[in-house]
Parts: structure tokens; C-alpha cells; sequence
């Protein structure tokens, strides 16, 4: 290659190349939250070339490439539809469920568990999509540019640091606030006496089903966003904080989920925010937070975290043992019910009158959050070896970042990627010949190979 290529285009081609290789996994989010020039979608030319190769009209690439590009609208579209039918049509019992919390018991004013519930994660998980791509969008992108931040990956990246470091301060604040005024606070006992806690307030209850819509929308998020090196494992994060949440729900093992999550958004917050400075230019400060960071991370993750397993292993048998309890509820009413027009009538569905607690339970349970812990551990080798750059003087960086963003690339490598672009462009000035207007990512899904 050409000694003339200068080390921005380098990269520049470099990420346009491998962005175009990885763009048939969907591994992309919304364009609008990134345009360099303005506030509109636009997208590369090896994206759109590697989308008509890929996206026949049926292809279910098509689906997913509209469903990127309008994660704003179509929320505000289903929510807008959802609020006219409740409030004009006489479709209460089925509406209110996405709005409402179901499943309350009418002489304490708290709530059980129930199959409504899953309604009102859905609507949930839509939410978190719109309020996500919309505040990414229209406040932390323009907060980055006005802070000079100008580069198109590092806008994205800003904002999505930004969105979880706000998710996390919010929920983090909430979950603690409900756990200093419980029983179990700093006391692990208290996680399993008197199981099962099947009656929950109202706020915890909201607080419990609106955490497992966020991380059921962060499996969505994963897969529309340009792929890092340790997919896999957040990938596996995910799915394991998922199944965690609803095994804890459906075994009322609610105080020990809500212990977990106030350990784990409490680094997240930390980590987010060391990210948020150095994106600004705040090294030093990054590196300062960076040690903090650490420091948060040994503590929770690998201390309180690990006291929590152990409870969960050892105290839940030694106060619950292996039984079942039953006790009717015969006075819970469906929000459904409660809004139809029958009114008063009650609902004998399945809510958790029998719950039993047995070894098969207990094991998967456990298993899970040793699973859990095993992926920090790999993380957190990965934190030392950032540490170890920052104490020689190279800074803090993440090293889960993307795989284009890594030094030391061969010049065989940059001239494949080049000759790539260039492949790139001339099969999108055919295509081009067939179309007056300009590409976009859906146009290019349409047009076929």
C-alpha cells in the first residue's frame, strides 16, 4: 500500500470495511443517533451495498433493518394505538393489563405474580426502545457535538454510555431505597425467612417487572449495535440476568434479585461514567474513576456478590428447607377483571398458591448465579489488564472495544480492506444506475442480489 495513506483515512477505511462485513448480523443501531453531519439518517456506502447483498423484499434482514432505523416511531405508534383503544373503545380488560399492574390483592393492596404480568413487561420493553433511541438521539448526541466531540463512533458510543449511566442512577437509587427499607437490608437472613414473600408492593413490584423489560430490550440492543469483542459473553450476561430475574419472580425469590441488581448497576454507573470522561477528553479524571471503578468492581462483584451465592446456597435451605406451601387466594383480582365490565368479578388463576421449594430449584437457581459470577471473573481479567496499561502510562481504554479499533494493523490488511471498498463502490454505482434517488438502508433491502 501506498505510503500516502495517512492514518485517518486508514481507519477510516478500516472501520467502514469491517462495519460493512458485520453489517449481515444486524450488529448496527439506529444511524439517526450517530450522523456525523445532521440529525438524519445516513448511512455508508458499504453499508447499503452490504444490505442489497444480503436483504432480498422477504428476507427477514428487511424486518429487522425497518425495525432499526424506527425505533423511535413505531413505539410511539403502538403506545399512541394502545392509549386511543383504552381510553375510547370498551377494550379495558386487554389494554390495562400493558398498563397497569395486575394481580392485587383486594384486602392489602398488594400484588402477587401472575401470567397477566407478562403484558406489562412487553409494553415495557417497547418503552425502554423509544425512550432509549430518543434521548440518545436528541440529547446525549448533541450534548457530545456541543462538547466537540465529532467523530461518528464516538458519538454513539458517548450516548450509549450516557443512556446506561442515567438507566443505572435511576434504578440503582430505587432499588437501594427499597432494600435500606426492608428487613433484609445488611442482613442475609432475612433474604429467605418467612418465604415465600409472594405479596409485594406496589412499587416494588413495578420496580422488579420493569428491570427484566430492560434486560430483555438490552438483548435487542446487543444485536443492533456494531458487535465488540465479547459479544458472546454479554450475549450469555443477558440471557443468564434474564432467566435470573424471572427464576427469582416465579420462586419469590424477590429480595434476592433485588439485592443482585443493586450490586450490579452500582458498577455500571461507575464504568459508564469513567467511559463519558474520556470520550470528553478527561483523562486523567477517566483514569481516576477508572481505579475507583476497580476498586467497586472487587467489592460487589466479588465480595458482597459472592456472600450473596453463598446465602443463596447454604441460608436458603437452612431456613426454607425443601417444602411446599399453599394458601388460596381467593380475594385477587385481575387489573383485566377490575376493568371490564363485570367489575367485581374474581379470578382463580394460577397465582403461585402452591409454591414449593425443591432441590431441582435450588440447584438451578444457584447454578445460575455461579454462571453469573464466572462471567466477571473473565471481565475482570480483562479490567487488570487495562489497569496495568494505566499504571504505564498508556491511560485507561475499554478493553471489550470493537474489534476495528485495535493498533497495530498490517499493511496486507489495509490493502485487502481497501480493495474491498473499492469492490463496494463500483457494485453501488450499478445499482445506482437503476435508481434516481439515493439508497437507504431499506431501499437497499429491496433490491436484490
Amino acid at each position: 500500500m501506498t505510503t500516502a495513506i495517512t492514518t485517518q483515512s486508514a481507519s477510516t477505511l478500516k472501520s467502514s470495511a469491517v462495519m460493512s462485513r458485520q453489517f449481515s448480523g444486524i450488529s448496527l443501531r439506529s444511524s439517526s443517533a450517530v450522523s456525523e453531519s445532521t440529525g438524519a439518517s445516513q448511512v455508508s456506502k458499504a453499508e447499503r451495498f452490504q444490505a442489497s447483498k444480503n436483504a432480498s423484499p422477504a428476507s427477514p434482514n428487511a424486518l429487522v433493518l425497518y425495525l432499526v432505523q424506527n425505533q423511535i416511531t413505531l413505539p410511539i405508534y403502538l403506545v399512541a394505538a394502545l392509549t386511543i383503544v383504552h381510553f375510547l373503545l370498551p377494550f379495558q380488560h386487554i389494554t390495562s393489563k400493558f398498563l397497569y399492574l395486575s394481580h392485587r390483592v383486594e384486602h392489602s393492596g398488594l400484588y402477587v405474580k401472575g401470567p397477566d404480568d407478562a403484558y406489562f413487561v412487553f409494553f415495557w420493553v417497547v418503552a425502554f426502545t423509544c425512550i432509549r433511541a430518543f434521548t440518545m438521539d436528541y440529547l446525549f448526541v448533541p450534548f457530545a457535538r456541543f462538547h466537540d466531540i465529532s467523530r461518528k463512533k464516538a458519538l454513539t458510543r458517548f450516548a450509549e454510555q450516557a443512556w446506561s449511566c442515567g438507566y443505572c442512577c435511576v434504578f440503582e437509587s430505587l432499588g437501594t431505597y427499597l432494600m435500606y427499607n426492608s428487613p433484609y437490608w445488611l442482613n442475609t437472613d432475612e433474604l429467605w425467612a418467612g418465604w415465600p414473600h409472594r405479596e409485594l408492593k406496589p412499587m416494588f413490584k413495578w420496580y422488579y417487572l420493569v428491570q427484566l423489560a430492560f434486560w430483555v430490550q438490552q438483548i435487542f440492543v446487543l444485536n443492533i449495535e456494531q458487535r465488540r469483542k465479547d459479544y458472546r459473553q454479554m450475549f450469555t450476561h443477558h440471557i443468564i440476568t434474564c432467566l435470573l430475574l424471572i427464576a427469582s419472580y416465579n420462586y419469590c425469590f424477590t429480595r434476592m434479585g433485588n439485592a443482585v441488581l443493586c450490586l450490579l448497576d452500582l458498577v455500571d454507573i461507575v464504568l459508564a461514567a469513567a467511559k463519558m470522561l474520556k470520550y470528553l477528553g478527561y483523562q486523567t479524571i477517566c483514569d481516576i474513576m477508572f481505579g475507583v471503578f476497580i476498586l467497586t468492581w472487587i467489592i460487589t462483584r466479588h465480595v458482597f456478590y459472592v456472600k450473596l451465592v453463598w446465602s443463596a446456597m447454604f441460608d436458603s435451605h437452612r431456613l426454607i428447607g425443601y417444602k411446599c406451601f399453599f394458601e388460596p387466594l381467593d380475594d385477587v383480582v385481575s387489573v383485566g377483571d377490575a376493568m371490564s365490565s363485570s367489575g367485581s368479578n374474581k379470578t382463580r388463576m394460577w397465582l403461585g398458591e402452591e409454591q414449593c421449594f425443591t432441590a431441582i430449584k435450588h440447584f438451578s437457581f444457584v447454578s445460575l448465579l455461579w454462571v453469573l459470577q464466572g462471567l466477571m471473573l473473565m471481565w475482570f481479567y480483562m479490567i487488570i489488564k487495562v489497569a496495568v496499561r494505566v499504571i504505564s502510562g498508556s491511560g485507561a481504554d475499554d478493553s471489550r472495544s470493537d474489534d476495528e479499533d485495535s493498533d497495530g494493523e498490517t499493511t496486507e490488511a489495509l490493502e485487502d480492506e481497501k480493495a474491498e471498498l473499492k469492490k463496494f463502490d463500483e457494485a453501488e454505482a450499478e445499482a445506482e444506475a437503476d435508481a434516481d434517488d439515493e439508497v437507504t438502508l431499506v431501499d437497499a433491502a429491496e433490491i436484490s442480489s
